[in-house]
């Protein structure tokens, strides 16, 4: 992981982790003994043998860095550098810096960036190399060097020159140069950089005030934050309050007591009471019984929750988190209880609609069907606008079938499919024709089919193939490698499809500017800057089959992956919606078989599926080796660190840090390994372990309680809708996958 000041992290501060290359671990034992030198045939000791030098292979090099073996890339671009001499020589040398600054290594970067800027002559100042120098002279220290390092850097004109502007304003804080860091500031953000980036800007600039001593321009610079409602506005709450304590300010207070009463979810609100209580600053027990509920704290939670419930303190919210706490407990009794009291006592709070799905989830899992479709039916009716209504509505006849009224509760999916938008009517027309199968088989069929005909690649269409016995269950080794795109059939697909021949057409997309921004972005280690202005390209188009062709293809003929992923997945939704099927050449580029050979391994080693692999990665993280989430969980597969270091124990691999998972080796080993956990956990079945992987094995075992081997029930009755959604979009991936790469007619599920 970078230094989180080139991500213009939200986050006041971040530790940086040094890439440690992975090894088996070695066990000593007390009486361990050191194993005999080497003899040659006389008895004396054997020299040494000298160590065998790197080779100097740049396309080696290329694989070893993609694959995320960066020590070893590392020594064969030196090597390739020492071999070399002009472009070649500047190119490794290039490379060289990029992974010695992406592994955290500033006093090593530091030289191979003076070379090479030695030798790129007149283009030096303006090039990613000054920009790395810049940074890097900023981990070093030398605050005043990457200062000047910027300024060059922005006078040449560089394609990031704005992101260098950004990292100039804050040199000028460090160095307690507040009238040049305002006046630079202003031009940040007078600059045409995205919102977005300006947004983590102004708290950049607030933390660099911050760390200098700057105190009052700290402040200043916090109260953009706080006025910005897209900001993160809990955090600048949280350091403007830790501000002004230190400085004896009694409105520090204020600050703390906002958090904890508006953002009770935000990390600090916690940490954030008890400094409140240690100054004896009275807390709502509300809003205290809330932020320690989400603290884990139930005791404590409870106490103040009772209190509130008792006083009249927004005892709507207190009875709802007063009834989470129940069923954390799991005295299910009491906690359908409260969450009807909950609605009633306060039918107007922003929970109301909550409690009620809640009430009918833990009533329908103690199979009081009659009582679970009322609140159900109760939400949908009062609470129509509600995240939760269209669910309640399926719902509310799901337990209608669980009852035994299979035919009402068809009738009743018809019905609803009638009044449903598109996603929520094809789950209906599902679960009505599985129905119908039960007494009236011939309607049932009727209504499958439909569903094959019509969305033969979605989720139910997929299942109905399933129940009507038409899916291929027949399994092939799939076929993996690195294949070049044939466009000739995907051009004339879309020109088909258009009346445009997209090879043709000029491609203005093509000449946006924020394409050599992306491309340096990524080049001066800033990946996630870089994805996101290479994304808003994808969606600024996504409404033009012809732009997305010519973007799909610049990404493909780049080698960016999942880009070209995105942008080929855009533009088949882009095409008319009853365009006939895509060519095999475009859906194989919106489906890939990425790091054939990695993916291979990790499967074979850990007796998983490949394309199920491939489909889980898709998902998860379009291929990204960089991707990271909210939620903490890096790379491919997208694995907390807590559970990679469970891994790393489980593979004897160690020692391990949290940025070996943005090695694709690695995230891929651990993915895999992951996923044959939960495989193994759930019987080879893949509805259950991909939904442990992603809400965990007891959300799965949770939804198997209430299922049993039901599949489709399973997929409904997963606590959290992230989850269902997840399970339904790795395998609608799977179906694809197989169709293309397993040899199957069509895509379908095994199962």
């Amino acid at each position: 992981m970078l230094p989180c000041r080139r991500f213009l992290a939200l986050a006041a501060s971040a530790a940086t982790i040094a890439l440690v290359a992975l090894a088996p671990a070695c066990s000593k034992s007390s009486n361990s003994r050191p194993t005999p030198s080497a003899r040659t045939a006389d008895g004396t000791p054997a020299p040494t043998p000298t160590p065998k030098p790197p080779p100097a292979d740049p396309k080696l090099a290329d694989r070893l860095r993609a694959e995320g073996d960066y020590e070893r890339a590392i020594e064969v671009y030196a090597a390739v550098a020492a071999d070399r001499q002009g472009d070649g020589r500047q190119q490794a040398l290039l490379s060289q810096a990029e992974l010695l600054t992406r592994t955290a290594r500033p006093a090593d970067a530091r030289p191979v960036l003076e070379e090479y800027l030695q030798g790129a002559g007149a283009a030096a100042d303006g090039s990613s190399a000054q920009y790395m120098l810049a940074s890097t002279l900023d981990d070093l220290g030398d605050a005043q060097g990457a200062l000047d390092a910027y300024e060059r850097y922005i006078a040449a004109g560089g394609a990031a020159a704005d992101f260098a502007r950004v990292e100039r304003a804050k040199m000028l804080a460090k160095l307690n140069r507040p009238a040049d860091a305002e006046q630079a500031a202003a031009e940040v953000l007078a600059s045409g950089l995205a919102d977005e980036f300006k947004q983590s800007f102004v708290f950049s600039m607030a933390t660099a005030f911050e760390r200098a001593g700057a105190d009052q321009d700290a402040l200043a610079w916090y109260a953009r934050v706080i006025q910005d409602p897209n900001g993160d506005v809990a955090s600048a709450l949280a350091r403007t309050g830790a501000i002004k304590k230190r400085l004896g300010d009694a409105s520090w207070s204020a600050d703390y007591l906002r958090v904890v009463t508006d953002y009770p979810s935000s990390g600090p609100a916690a940490d954030l009471l008890d400094e409140l209580d240690q100054a004896a600053v009275p807390v709502r027990d509300e809003a205290r019984g809330v932020v320690l509920y989400r603290a884990g704290r139930n005791d404590d939670a409870r106490a103040a929750l009772q209190r509130a419930v008792a006083a009249g303190d927004d005892p709507g919210e207190a009875l709802f988190y007063f009834a989470a706490l129940d069923e954390r407990a799991q005295d299910f009794d009491s906690a359908i209880q409260r969450y009807g009291q909950s609605q009633q006592t306060d039918p107007a709070s922003p929970v109301a609609a909550d409690a009620l799905w809640w009430r009918g989830w833990l009533l329908e899992r103690q199979q009081r069907w009659q009582d679970a479709g009322a609140a159900y039916g109760a939400l949908a009716e009062q609470y129509p606008s509600s995240s939760r209504a269209a669910d309640a509505r399926f719902r509310a006849v799901l337990v209608r079938d669980r009852s035994g009224d299979r035919a009402g509760a068809a009738a009743a999916w018809l019905a609803l499919a009638q009044q449903s938008s598109a996603d929520d009517a094809t789950r209906a027309r599902y679960f009505a024709g599985r129905a119908q199968l039960s007494f009236d088989a011939a309607a049932g069929r009727a209504t499958l089919q439909s569903l094959i005909d019509e969305q033969p690649v979605s989720f139910y269409g997929l299942r109905a193939q399933v129940l009507l016995g038409k899916n291929d269950d027949r399994t092939h080794d799939p076929k993996l490698e690195d294949e070049h795109t044939d466009w000739k059939p995907i051009a004339s697909y879309v020109q088909e499809q258009t009346g445009t021949d997209p090879e043709a057409a000029p491609a203005a997309a093509l000449q946006d500017p924020r394409w050599a921004l992306g491309a340096e972005l990524a080049a001066v280690q800033l990946p996630s800057q870089s994805d996101s202005i290479y994304r808003d390209i994808i969606f600024d188009h996504r409404e033009d089959p012809v732009a997305l062709y010519a973007i799909a293809k610049r990404f493909d003929d780049e080698g960016r992956v999942g880009l070209a992923a995105r942008a080929a997945t855009r533009l088949i939704g882009a095409l008319p919606p009853h365009a006939p099927d895509p060519p095999e050449a475009l859906l194989r580029v919106a489906y890939p078989a990425a790091f054939p050979d990695l993916v291979n391994d990790a499967a074979k080693a850990q007796k998983v599926p490949p394309l199920l692999l491939l489909a889980l990665v898709r998902q998860e993280s379009f291929f990204d080796p960089d991707a990271g989430s909210t939620a903490g969980a890096l790379g491919l597969t997208q694995v907390v660190p807590s559970t990679g270091e469970t891994i790393a124990q489980r593979l004897g691999r160690a020692p391990f840090a949290a940025t070996d998972l943005y090695r694709p080796k690695v995230s891929l080993d651990f993915g895999a390994n992951e996923l044959a956990q939960q495989l193994a956990s759930f019987g080879d079945d893949p509805y259950r372990a991909l939904a442990a992987y992603n809400g965990g094995p007891g959300a799965a075992a949770n939804a198997q309680k209430t299922a049993g081997d039901d599949d489709d029930l399973f997929v409904e009755d997963l606590e959290f809708g992230e989850t269902r959604s997840y399970v339904q979009l790795v395998m609608e991936n799977y179906a694809r996958y197989r169709a293309l790469y397993e040899g199957i007619d069509a895509p379908s599920l095994p199962q």
